[in-house]
């Protein structure tokens, strides 16, 4: 069964292979083409951590496009996964921006 949800893309954790956020050249890209809209955008990856919290799998510059550009707006994404340890300790989008 497929697990979509929609979460506020602040409070999303970077995944440890991006720890220090999006990157700065195609964030850039994705904001001249694209802005804040979230029309046609692909649904992210996530992994939920044994805590609770989300972690991004696929979609950093995606989910930090739209946290920078319209706060509060909620975005579409799926869950694939369960992770064994908590992640709440690590950063937070809404931390890099």
């Amino acid at each position: 069964m497929t697990d979509f949800r929609e979460v506020d893309p602040s409070e999303l954790r970077v995944p440890s292979s991006r720890r220090q956020g999006a990157d700065p050249a195609k964030l850039q890209r994705q904001i001249t083409l694209f802005g804040s809209s979230t029309q046609g955008m692909p649904a992210p990856w996530v992994y939920e951590a044994a805590d609770g919290v989300l972690v991004l799998y696929n979609g950093v510059t995606r989910a930090t496009r739209i946290a920078k550009l319209a706060a509060g707006v909620k975005i579409r994404l799926e869950v694939i996964g369960k992770l064994q340890r908590p992640r709440a300790a690590d950063p937070k989008i809404g931390d890099l921006l």
